[in-house]
């Protein structure tokens, strides 16, 4: 196959058979016009009759109609009419559309109209295929011609001999090009030819896949992958037509005509480019990114993507000089990838062709905590990421020592919300990943790929402080709490005091850099403090339990101090 935008300049002729009914859209028989031709010197009824109905045997019936006397003498420049209920109208049907292209049938003065799957084609008909759309025609044999974007092409003439099954296919192309798979012919007594028109140059088959092209500087390239075709340039003037040559090309070679119809040197077609750069299954939401491994001698890489192994029904197409492709996302599903190398004439290379899978939804969630190759605790890190999403019904999260993911060391399976703890782990790195699963019509759960692996570390929370670690001490100020803990060097605290044990709305709360506190006035009465003791690592302890104090109400002094006893004890006052 070739992925030129640039009009064909070459005649292709081929061998197909008759295409299955579908949809109409062309003409019948009574309606496509009647063929009148012009009687040239040399002309006789049964040339004429092999001509237009390839059966000569009916030249009885032609001379009867059109009241001729002499078969062998027919006067110059007399009309021969052949009614078009004797030609024997051939149809094919669009077994593929891609896109928005459009068909008419000019012969009965129809308006352009879409193509879609099914549509049936007789002669005459038109079809023009624009930028980025695709369209297949399929025989009843299993021949297809799949006609790319940026074409034009006419069925000139779709015609079968009822008696023999001889058949007779030309298609004009205008602009653009196709691809050919031709089933061979396997009864060489039965005779029949497909014909693909253009001005360059002449490819002949019996039963092979190839591609024809026109490049920008005007050269049509053939390049056969399989079977036997015969070229033969078409040049403009007397001197090239007489320099001219035909050439044989086997499967695996290729042929460039210069725009001057001269035939190049037949060449071996480049290897396949290796596909194996490509992952297995394909999970990114936004786009397909395809990579095909580097070819020598390769001036452009092109692939294509289709839905059958046939590669009739192309999805997406592009070429150019890099070996990485981008195109946007495709539905879920599975594929069919061809990647070919361009040499330096434009001949397209070997196909290479691969299965692949695409699974991209539902996407994953996002990482939450930790922080990318951040530390938790084995105490109480938790592995968090977001929730939420139509349809969500779940999510998967799992844990490895290796990025791979060989062999988890967690898999929490599905659960309702998108967290983990990591309290089995010992201490280590690790990586974690996470899916998202949603519930589809019949019920049925559907997970959707893993996020890419992120790092992670786990270490010892520092230990929490005991209730008797608090000490209390002598306020140097009435109806104040002071306290005091031991640490280690580094530690910061959090604290928080309340009137409840259950710290359900806490009075008040600190960020100390050091172990100690002093608080501000407070009415007299219980209170309980608690504190989380956070270390240099990132890590933290769980809260303390809550520690009782009181505040005693003291005896003020005229000058607002407290009265102190002798021995320098705040005097109370009574309750």
């Amino acid at each position: 196959m070739f992925f030129s935008r640039l009009p064909f300049s070459a005649a292709v002729l081929l061998a197909i058979g008759v295409a299955a009914p579908g949809l109409a859209l062309a003409a019948s028989a009574d309606q496509l016009p009647d063929i009148r031709h012009t009687v040239q010197s040399g002309d006789t009824l049964e040339a004429v009759a092999k001509r237009y109905l390839k059966d000569p045997q009916q030249w009885r019936a032609v001379g009867t109609l059109n009241g001729v006397k002499d078969p062998l003498r027919l006067p110059i420049g007399s009309v021969i009419v052949i009614p078009a209920n004797m030609v024997g109208y051939e149809e094919v049907t669009i077994s593929h559309v891609k896109g928005v292209a459009r068909v008419r049938s000019p012969q009965t003065g129809g308006d352009w109209q879409s193509a879609a799957s099914g549509t049936v084609l007789t002669e005459g008909d038109e079809l023009q295929v624009p930028a980025g759309s695709f369209v297949t025609l399929r025989f009843a044999d299993g021949s297809s011609v799949r006609i790319n974007e940026n074409s034009e092409l006419k069925l000139s003439e779709l015609r079968k001999n009822k008696r023999t099954d001889e058949q007779q296919s030309v298609l004009d192309l205008s602009r653009g090009g196709l691809e050919s798979h031709v089933t061979p012919v396997m009864d060489q007594r039965r005779k029949r030819k497909f014909e693909i028109k253009t001005p360059m140059a002449t490819t002949s088959v019996r039963g092979t896949v190839f591609s024809v092209s026109v490049t920008n500087t005007g050269k049509a390239i053939t390049a056969v992958d399989q079977g036997v075709v015969q070229v033969q340039g078409h040049a403009a003037t007397q001197t090239a037509r007489a320099a001219a040559q035909q050439a044989l090309v086997s499967a695996g070679s290729g042929v460039a005509v210069q725009a001057s119809g001269q035939l190049g040197a037949t060449v071996a077609l480049l290897e396949a480019p290796s596909l194996q750069g490509n992952p297995a299954v394909f999970e990114d939401a936004n786009f397909l990114s395809l990579q095909v491994g580097e070819v020598p001698r390769a001036q452009q890489y092109a692939v294509l993507l289709a839905l059958d192994p046939e590669l009739s029904r192309v999805i997406l197409r592009q070429s150019h000089a890099s070996p990485s492709f981008k195109f946007e996302a495709v539905p879920d599903g599975n594929y069919y990838l061809s990647a070919r190398a361009i040499d330096a004439q434009d001949i397209p290379g070997k196909p290479a062709v691969q299965a692949i899978k695409v699974k991209a939804t539902p996407i994953p969630p996002l990482y939450s905590s930790p922080a990318p190759d951040g530390l938790i605790g084995l105490s109480d890190g938790e592995l968090l990421c977001t929730e939420g999403g139509s349809g969500i019904a779940g999510y998967r999260i799992q844990v490895s020592a290796s990025r791979d993911f060989a062999q988890p060391l967690q898999d929490s399976g599905v659960v309702g919300n998108c967290q983990a703890a990591v309290a089995s782990l010992g201490l280590g790195s690790y990586f974690w990943r996470a899916a998202s699963v949603r519930k589809l019509p019949d019920g049925s759960l559907d997970q959707g790929p893993f996020a890419q692996p992120q790092a992670f570390k786990t270490g010892s929370n520092p230990s929490s402080l005991g209730a008797d670690a608090l000490s209390a001490g002598e306020a140097s100020a009435p109806n104040l709490l002071q306290l005091s803990w031991p640490a280690e060097p580094g530690q910061r605290f959090n604290l928080q005091l309340a009137r409840d044990e259950s710290f359900a709305a806490p009075l008040a709360t600190a960020q100390l850099d050091q172990p100690q506190w002093t608080s501000d006035a407070l009415v007299s009465g219980d209170y309980y403090v608690r504190i989380q003791v956070l270390d240099p690592s990132g890590l933290k302890s769980r809260y303390s339990e809550p520690r009782k104090l009181t505040v005693e109400p003291s005896v003020i002094t005229g000058a607002g101090s407290v009265l102190r006893t002798g021995e320098g004890k705040a005097v109370l006052s009574p309750r």
